[in-house]
């Protein structure tokens, strides 16, 4: 297993990492609906920061040698999702801005009509 200040020392960080992310979310620099994702992987690393045995046992589960092994397939997966996530998020950001040209562009047209008159 894992020593306990090692234990420890990732307790800290992760209540850093969950510190940074609330002041992001006071400051209003980071949305709450996009914070979510990263509010639960600091709960997750938390839970594997307090009780490390949950990586061995998910590790025999799906037949993965080492406890490392499991680490990296787990971390590999969550940055998967975190680029879904961003690309959901910058395809939805990039339709507005394709009808909000749409509509400005209607508005200046009919600005320039009402000015003819």
């Amino acid at each position: 297993m894992i020593s306990f200040n090692l234990r420890i020392f990732l307790i800290l960080c992760v209540t850093g990492f969950l510190f940074i992310i609330m002041r992001l979310l006071i400051k209003k620099r980071l949305n709450l609906k996009y914070s979510l994702v990263w509010m639960l992987s600091a709960f997750l690393m938390l839970i594997i920061s307090l009780f490390p045995g949950i990586v061995v046992c998910v590790g025999a589960l799906i037949d993965i040698a080492t406890p490392v092994n499991t680490i990296f397939l787990f971390a590999g997966m969550f940055s998967i999702l975190i680029i879904l996530t961003l690309t959901v998020i910058v395809s939805h950001m990039n339709s507005r801005i394709y009808k909000l040209t749409q509509i400005i562009a209607l508005l200046e047209k009919r600005v320039r009509e009402l000015e003819k008159i």
